[in-house]
């Protein structure tokens, strides 16, 4: 009977001797065998491993998450692996830890961010992943390692957007505000720069530097997106009960939203009425490196666009808890549609003040009741006219069972897309402002 922890302490402690052929060679039979191993001790993880195509290549980390045709690919390097984990089941740790990263998405919600802020997104996502993993080596980012360099409480097992944000606020606190300022005190500099000063730079287990798009590779985001679901669906299809049972809650949870099915066509729908605005720059190959032109191999940047959706949620009394839930999983679905980051905000009378939050994954929706009072749809007209929202950038979801005022005063807003519960609602407002269509099946209207 093989015994996977003696034969790997074998493997490691040869291979950091010397790296020979035969050896790195060999690194692809550990893997296997910790991915294994996880089948029959964590199988949902080790389920999402075995469809996760695996490739041995030379890595400065352990693993690397990259896109080939719009689809996730692990690359391994036995050399960084043994020098990395110390045990077999580190190993099968660090195999987790990948496994969190593909099931979050993180390498599809963070590919434009990482190019400029690489640092920064490793760290907030590698804290919320390693949270719910034991057993990995010492000197991993943790609430302990990340906690220093911002002044606030870090929630526990937040999301990594979460963590983003709070780092992102302590790395442009410690920056100078112009030039000629005075430089961040050692302090500060240690706080945002944890490879500074006595607390050493927290190990990594996979490199984020390959979530980035390039060379065509993640051409279609949403097939991409599809791809990731339509993979941890199946893990999860064939994990048995008592394996499921071992899985966090969040992980359940975003499993389960995931896989609501579309009431009807939301990409379609949105393509339709989405005003687009300019978000940066993406690398191409379809244009020339403008600093350095007869450079062919290196790639020149072209204008991303992003979709400013904000989605009004009816919490009205006329509103039943089954038919919000209804409405508010309509919502995660829609994050599946369209790759983008989507404002969701509770209404009855009014816009529920403090009840405004972004998603752009299905488990950040928030399936709770705010409000409860009469349905007033002015004061959503009124919150687009205060963001300054237009027609030409933003497009208006509103959730609702069509039961408010006759008239309202648009302030010229009419990119609006009125999304009603059942086949029996009618929109009260006339004349209709933008489009109305009903989620359930039955009789549609339109404008």
């Amino acid at each position: 009977m093989l015994n996977n922890a003696v034969e790997y302490a074998q493997w490691q402690r040869a291979l950091n001797r010397q790296s020979t052929t035969q050896l790195i060679v060999a690194g692809q039979t550990m893997v296997d065998r910790a991915v294994i191993e996880l089948l029959a001790t964590d199988q949902f993880y080790g389920e999402v491993l075995t469809r996760l195509p695996r490739k041995r290549v030379a890595l400065t980390s352990a693993f690397a998450l990259t896109w080939q045709a719009n689809r996730l690919v692990l690359h391994y390097s036995p050399v960084a692996i043994a020098q990395t984990f110390p045990r077999f089941d580190s190993l099968q740790a660090g195999l987790k830890h990948v496994a969190l990263h593909v099931i979050w998405q993180h390498p599809l919600r963070y590919r434009q961010q990482v190019v400029q802020q690489q640092k920064l997104v490793t760290l907030a996502t590698d804290l919320a992943v390693n949270q719910y993993v034991d057993g990995l080596p010492a000197g991993m980012t943790g609430l302990a390692t990340v906690q220093p360099m911002v002044s606030e409480p870090l929630p526990i097992k937040a999301d990594s957007a979460i963590y983003l944000k709070l780092l992102q606020q302590a790395s442009t606190a410690t920056e100078p505000s112009k030039p000629g300022a005075p430089a961040p005190t050692d302090h500060a500099k240690n706080r945002d720069q944890p490879s500074t000063g006595q607390r050493p730079a927290p190990r990594l287990i996979d490199d984020p530097s390959s979530w980035q798009t390039n060379a065509g590779q993640l051409s279609n985001p949403n097939l991409a997106a599809s791809r990731i679901q339509q993979l941890t669906h199946d893990a999860w299809t064939q994990t048995m009960e008592v394996g499921r049972g071992l899985v966090a809650g969040k992980v359940v949870a975003s499993l389960k939203l995931t896989h609501q099915p579309a009431a009807l066509d939301l990409r379609r729908l949105i393509v339709r009425g989405i005003g687009q605005l300019p978000s940066g720059k993406k690398p191409s190959r379809a244009r020339f490196n403008r600093r350095q032109p007869t450079r062919l191999e290196l790639p020149g940047q072209i204008s991303e666009t992003r979709l400013d959706i904000q989605v009004y949620v009816d919490h009205s009394g006329s509103i039943s808890d089954e038919t919000l839930q209804y409405l508010l999983s309509q919502v995660a679905t829609l994050t599946q549609a369209v790759t983008a980051t989507i404002t969701v905000k509770a209404f009855d009378a009014i816009v529920q003040p403090g009840q405004v939050y972004e998603v752009s994954l299905p488990q950040q929706i928030k399936f709770v009741r705010h409000g409860g009072g009469g349905t007033v749809y002015q004061a959503v007209f009124d919150d687009l006219a205060k963001r300054h929202r237009t027609n030409r950038t933003t497009l208006a979801l509103i959730l609702t069972d069509g039961r408010g005022e006759r008239e309202v005063a648009p302030h010229g807003f009419t990119n609006v897309i009125w999304l009603l519960a059942q086949p029996t609602d009618r929109l009260s407002v006339q004349p209709v402002i933008g489009q109305v269509v009903t989620l359930r099946k039955g009789d549609t209207a339109s404008d």
